[in-house]
């Protein structure tokens, strides 16, 4: 029933992370939609669609055909919302199913309403719930990225200097998921569409703490570590006003690690995970900290 597959996104960070499990799958085939103007080449081996973005015509001509698209697209084009555009073309194009572009965090939970960079998400949801008699939909929520973000720093650890920043003391529960497993996971949900359609999925590799993590990474570097120490509400406070000064992608990262950090429901997903009910293996924490301390094979 869902054969054709199409990926929005494909070499940005959370696309490339899809696309080789994607691909390795036998039961899909895979199409990539690349801007006119991307210098990015892929394998020859690849169907690529070439389409300006902003001619709606030749994005619903890209989507006739296809059963599911997914959508990873992130940087300037989650800022405009591309998704809506995306979304819009792909109910004209008659697509089956439609995985926006949200990862992270829980945006059914109460809290996300009152954070400005969710609105845009928000509306989207709402827009595919209204029309999931044409096309069904599933979001993702991974938490964390927590490899990806320990190894640049974004988390608030910075690895090579031995230093750390801990919000609320680094005591609140954060679920995170590893950006190197997320292509398994989609697989999984694409295949168990009697679990994952028209429902939010939560993912979690580990759930834990910063306090937990600063611990490892001590035990792992065998260092000792320098500790500053921020409110989430200060934060919080922080990306208001830059969000008012149009400050947009200071605010944007400051009210992602503000709810990531603050211990509610947007980011802690304990007891409402499907990675067993997909199939999916959990990680040890210890584990995950140990790989993100060694070195790191520079790549050409």
């Amino acid at each position: 029933m869902y054969k054709n597959v199409l990926l929005v996104g494909a070499s940005g960070d959370v696309g490339k992370s899809l696309l080789p499990d994607l691909l390795a799958d036998p039961d899909f085939q895979v199409t990539i939609l690349s801007r006119t103007d991307s210098s990015v080449n892929f394998a020859s081996n690849i169907n690529v669609i070439r389409v300006n973005y902003s001619d709606k015509l030749a994005l619903i001509k890209a989507l006739t055909g296809q059963d599911i698209v997914i959508s990873t697209v992130g940087g300037e084009a989650l800022m405009k919302n591309f998704d809506k555009t995306l979304i819009e073309a792909s109910l004209e194009a008659g697509v089956k199913w439609f995985l926006p572009s949200e990862y992270g965090f829980d945006l059914d939970d109460p809290a996300a309403s009152s954070t400005p960079i969710n609105i845009p998400l928000l509306e989207n949801i709402e827009l595919l719930k209204q029309n999931q008699s044409r096309m069904a939909y599933t979001f993702i929520s991974t938490g964390a990225f927590l490899d990806w973000g320990l190894d640049n720093g974004f988390l608030g650890f910075d690895i090579s200097n031995r230093a750390v920043t801990l919000y609320d003391d680094g005591k609140h529960l954060v679920s995170g998921t590893l950006l190197k497993n997320l292509g398994k996971a989609v697989v999984a949900i694409l295949h168990h569409p009697e679990l994952t359609l028209n429902q939010r999925i939560c993912l979690a590799d580990t759930t834990f703490t910063q306090e937990e993590v600063l611990n490892l990474l001590k035990k792992y570097t065998d260092s000792k570590w320098t500790v500053k120490h921020i409110t989430t509400e200060e934060v919080l406070k922080q990306a208001q006003e830059d969000w008012e000064k149009d400050n947009w992608m200071d605010a944007y990262i400051a009210f992602v690690l503000a709810y990531a950090y603050n211990g509610k429901g947007m980011c802690n997903f304990e007891k409402k995970t499907s990675n067993k009910a997909l199939g999916l293996e959990s990680i040890k924490l210890e584990q995950v900290v140990k790989e993100a301390v060694q070195p790191k094979e520079i790549t050409a």
